[in-house]
């Protein structure tokens, strides 16, 4: 039994291997919602693509726990060059970076395309302002930072207090501390997700 189970295991991580994903990230990003999915996608063979704003997030975006080096990130794409054609999911970090990057118009684009292509949207801690302001969750269950509940709700959300919820092609988490669960998850779901279909 247990060499089999390893055997489908393996088949499950190869289906994320070469899978592109745009982490959509702006000043204040909480890292370590950006750290650990990054690692687990990465580590499954997954590649993960940041994607600024504007043109200084080339230079630097920082984390929220300050404007150390250590904390920053540099933007390898920007969203108004960005279609979800170019990528297999994407992922959207919290901290105070959703708040920053909501109202941006290329933003909201961004995010209704995957989720008018069904494409696997991963979401944590506050990153579902950004839902909230691409108008994409009314009737959706999700979860997310327990100070975000009401804007879930008054945007028509169903709003979960659960580690993880997966809604459809959406796998949201409460915050930092569900990252384990959230990313097993992420896994799970990018390796069921059909690749993007780029040259082929």
């Amino acid at each position: 039994m247990g060499h089999f189970e390893g055997v489908e295991n393996q088949g499950r991580m190869q289906s994320v291997e070469g899978k592109r994903i745009a982490a959509l990230i702006g000043d204040g990003f909480e890292e370590m919602e950006l750290q650990e999915p990054r690692r687990a996608l990465e580590e499954a063979g997954a590649i993960v693509t940041i994607v600024g704003v504007d043109d200084r997030s080339r230079t630097k975006i920082r984390g929220k726990k300050g404007l150390d080096d250590a904390g920053s990130a540099k933007a390898e794409e920007l969203v108004a060059d960005c279609t979800a054609e170019d990528f297999d999911a994407l992922l959207v970090p919290g901290g105070a970076s959703p708040d920053h990057i909501r109202s941006n118009r290329d933003v909201q684009r961004f995010v209704r395309e995957f989720d008018a292509a069904k494409k696997p949207v991963f979401v944590i801690g506050h990153g579902p302002q950004v839902l909230i302001s691409a108008q994409v969750t009314r009737s959706r269950q999700l979860t997310g930072s327990s100070s975000i509940a009401d804007d879930i709700r008054n945007a028509g959300g169903l709003y979960r207090d659960q580690p993880v919820v997966q809604d459809a092609n959406w796998v949201t988490s409460r915050g930092s501390s569900d990252l384990t669960q959230f990313n097993r998850t992420m896994l799970e779901k990018l390796a069921m997700a059909a690749p993007a279909q780029i040259g082929s």
